[in-house]
C-alpha cells in the first residue's frame, strides 16, 4: 500500500477483534510502552491515571475536564489534560491526552479524534484484521 507509515493488526478480545497499536508515551525523559485501542468514536486520547504517574506527570498542574461514554454505568468521568509525546515506531508527535482514574484499570487506553486521528489518515480493514496509518 502506497504511503503506508505504519501497519497495525487487530487483536482478539473475547469474541471480538479490535484494532490495537503499540505506542510509546514520552514526557521528558520518562517513557511508557502501551498497547492501545484505536477508537474512531473517542473524542480524545484517554489513558488511565496510573500511566500519568509512570510518566511523572503532576495532576495538580493540569486542567480538569469531565467526559462520558467510556464507563458502563454512563456516569461522567473526571480527567486531566496533559501534553505528551506519542511514538509509533520511534517516530514521535506532540498530542494532548486525558488521564483519568475513573476508567477501568483492566481496560485499555484509547487513541481518539483529537490528538491522534488529526495526525493520520487511518484505514481499517476488518476483513483482513489489519489497519494502516498514513
Amino acid at each position: 500500500m502506497a504511503n503506508v507509515k505504519h501497519k497495525f493488526k487487530y487483536k482478539r478480545i473475547g469474541d471480538f477483534y479490535r484494532p490495537f497499536i503499540d505506542i510509546t508515551l514520552r514526557n521528558g525523559t520518562h517513557t511508557c510502552k502501551y498497547a492501545v485501542l484505536i477508537d474512531s468514536g473517542a473524542d480524545f486520547n484517554i489513558f488511565h491515571a496510573d500511566i500519568a504517574r509512570l510518566l511523572h506527570i503532576d495532576f495538580t498542574k493540569l486542567k480538569e475536564i469531565t467526559f462520558g461514554g467510556i464507563k458502563e454505568d454512563k456516569t461522567p468521568c473526571k480527567g486531566y489534560v496533559a501534553g505528551v509525546e506519542i511514538g509509533i515506531n520511534e517516530r514521535f508527535f506532540n498530542a494532548l491526552v486525558v488521564f483519568s482514574a475513573d476508567i477501568s484499570q483492566n481496560g485499555s487506553g484509547v487513541l481518539g479524534q483529537r490528538g491522534f486521528f488529526e495526525h493520520f489518515r487511518v484505514i481499517f480493514d476488518y476483513t483482513d484484521k489489519v489497519g494502516y496509518l498514513r
